[in-house]
């Protein structure tokens, strides 16, 4: 688990709820359920109807990024490296493809098994740099579903905010309850605000960060393939990945 994303995250939140107190409030008047309904059911409906089913499920599978974020290095790249070198110099195409059908990555299993295949250099190269380029469009795509989100809560909120104050304002006759009323209608600005700006946005941030990451342990693992396939020193070999921070 990514455990400082998560302790930030409460942080924040919880900081902005002491401020509240701090200054006079109470946890109680921030509880409203039909500001809640509002502005997170609301927004969560307004962003399926603009995404495409694909891209919502990609979404979630993004998010659980927060929880168990990718671990990839240039360390773990090299050991896999090394391991399919040695097994191709000892068993040749078989031990190579004995190695790829054991391998997770889908992306590193794809080019081992192309040249298991005896593909050209180029052929592979090329089919999976298009690979990665359509991964790293697909998961950019599925992180912006959290700005659309982030899009969403504020201007939610303001609705809940103007049918509380219509709700204030058909009762002008209970004068005692204005100010409780104006109160109440406020809430689903502040949640709207609050969800975008304390959760929504940071997290689709967040992905951006481990997506570009990714994308960029997949650029150095198709150079350490070519490489590996040329024979070159694993430590040559990782002269050349260093440079690529993954």
């Amino acid at each position: 688990m990514d455990r400082f994303v998560i302790l930030v995250l409460f942080g924040a939140i919880i900081s902005v709820i002491s401020g509240h107190v701090l200054e006079g409030g109470s946890f109680a008047s921030l509880w409203n359920a039909p500001a809640l309904l509002i502005v997170f059911v609301g927004s969560i409906l307004a962003t399926l109807v603009q995404t495409p089913s694909y891209l919502t499920l990609r979404s979630l599978k993004l998010l659980s990024w927060l929880f168990s974020p990718p671990n990839e290095s240039i360390d773990q790249l090299l050991t896999k490296l090394t391991t399919c070198g040695n097994a191709y110099r000892k068993d040749g195409i078989l031990g190579l493809d004995r190695i790829a059908q054991a391998e997770s990555d889908p992306v590193m299993k794809r080019a081992l098994v192309m040249l298991s295949d005896g593909q050209s250099p180029q052929a592979i190269e090329y089919s999976i740099r298009l690979e990665i380029e359509t991964h790293h469009e697909k998961d950019m795509q599925a992180a912006e579903v959290f700005d659309n989100l982030g899009a969403y809560l504020p201007t939610l909120g303001i609705v809940g905010a103007v049918l509380g104050l219509m709700q204030v304002l058909s009762n002008l006759d209970q004068a005692e309850e204005l100010g409780r009323g104006i109160a109440t209608a406020f809430v689903a600005t502040f949640y709207g605000v609050g969800a975008a700006n304390l959760i929504a946005i940071p997290i689709a941030g967040r992905l951006r960060l481990f997506i570009q990451r990714r994308t960029r342990y997949h650029k150095a693992m198709i150079a350490g393939v070519m490489a590996m396939r040329e024979g070159i020193n694993p430590q040559l070999i990782r002269y050349r990945l260093e440079g690529m921070d993954v």
